[in-house]
């Protein structure tokens, strides 16, 4: 037991001493006025993609399609309750 206990605290301090070096690192990056490895850009683009356009329904559409989808809502429900 006292084994275990010992090594789930050296687990810890290794985890805690490796994100204090971490942390060093990011300071002393800062303070040579550098960027943090942290906030180094991962091979992102810079730009960001433009924006697709999205399709506007007329108001017709949108109550046409707001009947079929409850019928189908309906149905569904309907075949549902069957089956239990």
């Amino acid at each position: 037991m006292a084994n275990e206990q010992r090594r789930l605290l050296e687990l810890a301090l290794e985890a805690l001493e490796a994100k204090r070096r971490e942390i060093e690192a990011e300071i002393s990056a800062l303070k040579r006025g550098g960027r943090p490895s942290a906030a180094k850009p991962r091979g992102r683009r810079a730009v960001a993609p433009a924006r697709r356009k999205h399709s506007r329904f007329s108001r017709q559409e949108r109550l046409r399609r707001s009947r079929r989808m409850k019928a189908y809502w309906q149905k569904w429900r309907k075949r549902r309750s069957r089956t239990k």
